[in-house]
């Protein structure tokens, strides 16, 4: 089995655009893809060659063996999954999309890839069909206030707690306090001087120093 480099990926990723728009497949047009001095890119081709990637004539076209076809179909479909994602979803713009998608491209791989592209087809089939949970989802999308933050974060007076990063003997004396996973908590302030924190929480007043406050996550 061969292994292919990411860098290896970028050149079959390259050659799969141009052949699949039409386009010429020499070192020129990779140079101006990637670039890259047509230097670089013809020694790279050379090792593809050997691998039995590609066909290359001395100054002629390059071309696509069926091995070098199927991963740089691979690495471009995972690229434009991965930068409809960040656009669409993310609300990235496409410039920035096309960044992260290239980043993260690479190094993902196996069974986690292969369910998280499902997770962006499943997404994308219900953006086309415009149903009502995924219009809902993006409108959570770009309202940071409904996700969890520390206590210590909190630009809000009230809230739900959501989790509890303590240890156990932290978590136990929350308990005691009736702080807990689903309780509600209001009034809370900042008591600067004592460097602690004011809430109620079921309608019983608690303290909280600071350190133990930012082991409460509200939402």
């Amino acid at each position: 089995m061969i292994m292919i480099s990411s860098r290896l990926e970028d050149y079959l990723e390259a050659l799969f655009y141009l052949e699949t728009t039409g386009q010429k497949q020499t070192v020129t047009a990779l140079a101006e893809i990637l670039k890259l001095t047509k230097g670089t890119i013809a020694t790279v081709v050379k090792k593809m060659v050997e691998q039995e990637l590609v066909l290359h004539e001395s100054y002629g076209s390059i071309r696509l063996t069926p091995q070098g076809r199927r991963i740089g179909w691979q690495i471009y479909m995972k690229h434009e999954r991965l930068k409809s994602f960040f656009h669409d979803f993310l609300g990235q713009d496409c410039a920035r999309a096309e960044e992260i998608a290239c980043l993260i491209e690479h190094h993902l791989d196996g069974d986690a890839a292969e369910r998280f592209f499902s997770l962006i087809d499943y997404l994308k089939q219900a953006q086309e069909n415009k149903l009502q949970w995924i219009e809902n989802l993006q409108l959570s999308l770009n309202r940071p206030e409904l996700f969890p933050v520390p206590i210590t974060l909190m630009t809000r007076s009230c809230g739900k707690v959501d989790r509890l990063t303590g240890t156990d003997k932290i978590n136990k004396m929350l308990s005691d306090k009736g702080v807990v996973c689903g309780s509600f908590c209001e009034n809370i302030l900042w008591d600067k001087e004592k460097d602690r924190f004011l809430l109620t929480v079921d309608k019983k007043n608690v303290a909280l120093d600071s350190d133990i406050a930012a082991t409460v996550w509200i939402i």
